[in-house]
């Protein structure tokens, strides 16, 4: 399948002005046991851009980031970045923001024994020549300003969200709003390399293959929103994965602090025709990813196709989720339309894919200091709530207080 944005290195301007050499088509493959292998013309391409770019950057170390909280598509997709990166001799580190908190996502870093690092402003990014980014709408980090310091090239950024209209500046972009989710797209790449198959008998390699099953049946609700990719890729790692592993990681656990907070968005839900509004009070980042959850059970109401629930995260950001089965809501444009862009990065507060789900964030800022937290909470709800009505055509109920929203 053919990528929607794929920038090449060959006749990329932008490369040539900032010192990058062209990619040369002709780098070879690797195959498994380390020989080249033959390529399947129809899959090769975006893999040989990708390649090319990796190939500027043999025998030395890259940065993987991950922006936001990481999810599985992310996590797998910065493990099959690193795995066909050390084909390359290069060296990675997946680099996260933000904690694991969700208990499935712990489960998959435990079990696997993925090595993520939480950065700190101490992170030394001194010995990287390179960074990527996979899973994110966005092009830019915290970090812009020291990578460039650094001059750490932008090496690859690969994501199934909405395409932005300006491309970041990547020697490598690929693009794909229309798959379900990014690790997909890199057992595209890995067919491309190890059109064999990964090894059983290797254990990293069955690591990886499962964490990318179990990326792409999270992203694509048990595959009842998976395209024609995620079925080729599934048929492509299923010989590698260790399911037993898979039923450990996606055993359903609700926590205490979960049950509490789906009890808050009980009381505090409003519905609008098919919508729910609801908020879960305040939140510790703990159990931040139990937001989504709260969503997703909210939209078993019969009724009910468009859920969009909110907390406040460690008094410090208004963190909410959207989940969605209506076949007329795109949850990236209906976030951006209803939340809008911050004026101090021009960045959109929300967005999502194109068919089920999306979450936003937004720093409370000078507003954190105030002493009354549940004034706080009352305007942050108004606000938010005010914004959802307007943009659906509704007119704003007087809300209720927080009582037990707050509880949380």
């Amino acid at each position: 399948m053919t990528p929607k944005s794929v920038v090449s290195l060959e006749n990329n301007d932008e490369a040539s002005a900032a010192g990058v050499e062209p990619a040369v088509r002709s780098v070879p493959v690797p195959a498994v046991g380390g020989s080249v292998a033959k390529r399947s013309p129809e899959r090769s391409g975006p893999y040989q851009e990708l390649a090319g770019a990796l190939e500027k950057f043999r025998g030395q170390s890259q940065l993987i980031i991950m922006l936001g909280t990481p999810d599985p598509d992310a996590i797998s997709s910065a493990m099959a970045l690193a795995f066909i990166s050390r084909q390359f001799d290069i060296d990675s580190t997946i680099l996260c923001f933000a904690a694991v908190s969700h208990h499935e996502n712990r489960a998959l870093v435990k079990r696997l024994a993925v090595n993520l690092v939480k950065y700190s402003p101490d992170f030394d990014l001194s010995p990287f020549a390179c960074y990527s980014i996979v899973d994110s709408q966005r092009g830019t980090t915290p970090i812009d300003s020291r990578l460039s310091e650094l001059e750490v090239r932008f090496l690859a950024f690969v994501d199934h969200h909405r395409e932005d209209p300006t491309p970041p500046p990547a020697m490598f972009v690929d693009v794909r709003p229309h798959v379900a989710c990014t690790a997909s797209i890199f057992c595209e790449y890995l067919h491309a390399a190890f059109p064999k198959g990964l090894s059983p008998s290797d254990p990293d390699q069955v690591h990886l293959a499962t964490a990318l099953m179990h990326g792409i049946r999270s992203d694509t609700g048990r595959f009842l929103l998976a395209t024609q990719l995620e079925y080729e890729a599934s048929a492509y790692l299923a010989p590698c994965v260790d399911m037993q592993v898979i039923e450990l990681i996606e055993r359903r656990v609700l926590s205490p602090s979960m049950l509490d907070m789906f009890e808050n968005a009980l009381v505090n839900r409003r519905i609008h025709d098919n919508f729910i509004f609801s908020d879960v009070g305040f939140v510790r980042g703990a159990d931040r990813d139990a937001i989504p959850q709260v969503a997703e059970l909210l939209l078993a109401r019969e009724g009910t196709d468009t859920v969009l629930v909110f907390g406040i995260v460690d008094e410090k950001t208004i963190d909410g989720s959207l989940r969605t089965r209506s076949e007329t809501i795109n949850p990236d444009e209906f976030l951006k339309g209803v939340l809008g862009v911050s004026p101090e990065s021009g960045q959109y507060y929300g967005g999502g894919n194109i068919r089920d789900r999306g979450g936003f964030q937004i720093p409370l800022g000078f507003f954190s200091l105030h002493e009354d937290k549940n004034q706080v909470y009352v305007m942050a709800r108004q606000v938010i709530e005010k914004s959802f009505l307007e943009y659906i055509g509704k007119t704003a109920t007087k809300p209720k207080k927080p009582g037990g929203a707050a509880a949380a």
